[in-house]
């Protein structure tokens, strides 16, 4: 009995010297959010980097596109996550990209320009710059007010999206408002020529610290 005994006890003492030792502990995962999107961040819109794209239809016919440039910009982001933000566009800066011109005569680029920038459009010499100034953002879709011809309303963006490019923050998406709201009102004087009232456009603004 006492030779089963002992037998026992060394199993016990055994088992349990065992069970003491602990096993290593897991090693820590590593946090790979780059830094930029943590916490509270102020950034500056890089203008040269970033773009801003238009787009009006003559409805059935052709439309129109090109590009605009942004002069100034910030956002602000909490948890990698927009809070507020906004964009100062130059309004002198239109320029067409498509190829709907002719050489010379009344459908040049230069005549285009000229157009939109009077007071049948956007009466740039009296309204220079446009703001855009956003305030609220939920999931892909974010709220903000549209500064235009003097008359500031609100707008909805679409397909917002936030990636990181090393230290720079890229963000995308998409706005369409009707311009006849901002006092942008002319129409086309041939009724088989309908001018759309809205305007699209195409956001890519990189940001950083």
């Amino acid at each position: 009995m006492n030779k089963l005994f002992f037998a026992a006890s060394i199993a016990v003492l055994t088992l349990a010297s065992c069970g003491g030792d602990h096993a290593p502990a897991p090693a820590p995962v590593a946090d790979n959010t780059p830094a930029i999107l943590k916490g509270d961040a102020a950034l500056n819109v890089d203008v040269a980097a970033s773009k801003l794209n238009w787009k009006g239809e003559m409805l059935g016919l052709y439309s129109h596109n090109g590009s605009i440039n942004i002069t100034s910009g910030k956002v602000n982001l909490k948890d990698g996550k927009i809070t507020t933000g906004e964009v100062v566009i130059d309004m002198a800066s239109i320029t067409p990209l498509d190829a709907a011109y002719e050489a010379t005569g009344q459908k040049t680029k230069e005549g285009l320009v000229g157009h939109l920038s009077s007071p049948d459009f956007f009466d740039i010499a009296n309204n220079p710059t446009a703001t855009f100034a956003i305030t609220s953002v939920n999931g892909t879709t974010g709220k903000g007010n549209l500064t235009l011809r003097g008359t500031t309303l609100e707008e909805t963006v679409e397909n917002l999206t936030l990636t990181t490019e090393g230290d720079n923050v890229k963000i995308k998406g998409a706005i369409t408002f009707d311009r006849t709201k901002y006092g942008v009102k002319f129409s086309m004087p041939v009724k088989e020529k309908v001018l759309s009232n809205d305007i699209q456009m195409d956001f890519e603004l990189v940001a950083k610290k």
